[in-house]
């Protein structure tokens, strides 16, 4: 624990950075249920599980994002080390995938690899709501595949985990992106579109004008800029017959999947690396900035990194956003947990108490108590808020014969067991 600091002798009390919180209390478990939930899905979708490090050499953001998008620009924490060595907290979690894909082996020993991820990620922009410095990200990538049954996949997994942690009134919307060479011709498109509009652009729209990063205009969120843009050319215009082929391949398949989702024709991403076939999640309870997850394909990043020419397709949700959408379902679950809460009166009972407490734990269940040997009310309102479901009160009377009493902490109900075989008795009811 850190000390305080004193300043002129006043004591002043340590604070959380800006931008960075503490996880705790119902927000906890609400990250263990979404953690848990991703975990069982993913698996089932035949992904498996990867932790990349935290800090990683900045020229792998600065290569994969680009180096004149807004995170490398302006968001990202990079830092000399001591070894002067330049260093980044990750931003995002798929570069440090890709780089693991290779750096492993795995383009050679899995051919296709399936991976999912879940951690802190970290950008220096502005604190808002679901919008912190220090945020966390469960993602899942598929490395090594090219076809757009694999996208459809990718998004089919997403919208499985949404259902199945609670989060309902959600909407898919959906683009296709094209090549980079069909990229590049839309972003001149859109470079002479904006130069007779560029006065009512926000200004960091100007500033994306002038770093010349056009296509990062469309992702913006001001309303006046979206008016501009939706005025101007669109990228389906400009696509190849190839293209649209793909792109109705991968409609064709959600579609068998049952996947509702809407064509948004000026749906880009921000990072540098998508092509083809890109996605995004929005919620209502999410207000202006309503993007809960996004991702897409990223052809062309395994090969930029000194890989083989490899497609890749994935997706990356913000989990700060998603227990936004999360609470109501949260709410509706039952208050109290089976677990127990064990009272006990005297020292005698006591010391009975702990024994038992020790071994419910040692036999794989929740149980706790209170250590201060406090009034027998004074504990029960501690059972109510430890959230346990049942009370185990042991007194001199029930010492005397060899017995507890079970109290049902939702319905108030209580009855009498025997100490004999009472291990064997409750873990019955959990």
């Amino acid at each position: 624990m850190c000390p305080p600091i004193c300043l002129k002798g006043v004591i002043m009390p340590l604070q959380c950075l800006t931008g960075f919180h503490d996880i705790y209390g119902d927000k906890a478990r609400l990250f263990n249920k979404a953690e848990s939930t991703a975990r069982e899905v993913f698996r089932n979708f035949g992904f498996e599980e990867i932790k990349t490090p935290i800090l990683e050499k900045k020229e792998l953001f600065a290569r994969a994002l680009g180096s004149e998008t807004d995170v490398v620009q302006k968001e990202m924490y990079g830092f000399l080390d001591r070894s002067k060595v330049s260093v980044a907290l990750r931003p995002e979690g798929t570069a440090g995938v890709v780089r693991a894909y290779l750096e492993n082996n795995f383009d050679k020993t899995k051919g296709l690899a399936k991976f999912y991820y879940m951690g802190p990620m970290f950008r220096s922009e502005r604190p808002q709501a679901g919008r912190l410095r220090q945020f966390h990200q469960i993602g899942a990538e598929q490395l090594g595949t090219d076809s757009p049954y694999a996208d459809a996949e990718t998004i089919h997994c997403l919208a499985v985990f949404l259902e199945r942690v609670g989060v309902g009134d959600y909407k898919i919307k959906l683009n296709n992106l094209g090549t980079f060479e069909e990229r590049d011709i839309y972003s001149k498109a859109i470079h002479q579109y904006l130069m007779d509009h560029h006065d009512l652009l926000c200004e960091d729209c100007k500033s994306r004008y002038r770093r010349k990063n056009f296509l990062r205009i469309l992702d913006c969120k001001n309303e006046v800029c979206r008016n501009v843009i939706r005025k101007g050319p669109v990228i389906s215009d400009i696509l190849t017959t190839k293209s649209r082929d793909y792109f109705t391949q991968v409609k064709m398949a959600l579609d068998g999947a049952h996947i509702k989702y809407n064509e948004d024709p000026f749906l880009i991403r921000g990072l540098d690396y998508y092509t083809k076939t890109v996605f995004e999640v929005t919620h209502p309870k999410l207000g202006a900035q309503d993007a809960v997850a996004a991702g897409g394909r990223y052809d062309g990043l395994i090969e930029s990194f000194g890989g083989p020419k490899a497609g890749a397709v994935g997706f990356a949700l913000g989990v700060e956003r998603l227990l936004m959408c999360m609470v109501g379902a949260y709410c509706n679950t039952p208050l109290h947990e089976n677990s127990f809460f064990i009272v006990a009166l005297g020292e005698a009972a006591f010391r009975e108490a702990f024994k038992l407490l020790s071994e419910l734990r040692q036999k794989g269940v929740k149980a706790s108590m209170d250590f201060s040997t406090k009034s027998m009310k004074s504990q029960m309102r501690s059972a109510d808020k430890s959230q346990s479901r049942y009370a185990i009160i042991l007194g001199e009377d029930e010492l005397k014969k060899k017995s507890v009493v079970l109290k049902d902490m939702r319905d108030g109900s209580q009855k009498e067991l025997s100490l004999d075989n009472l291990i064997t008795t409750l873990k019955v009811l959990v």
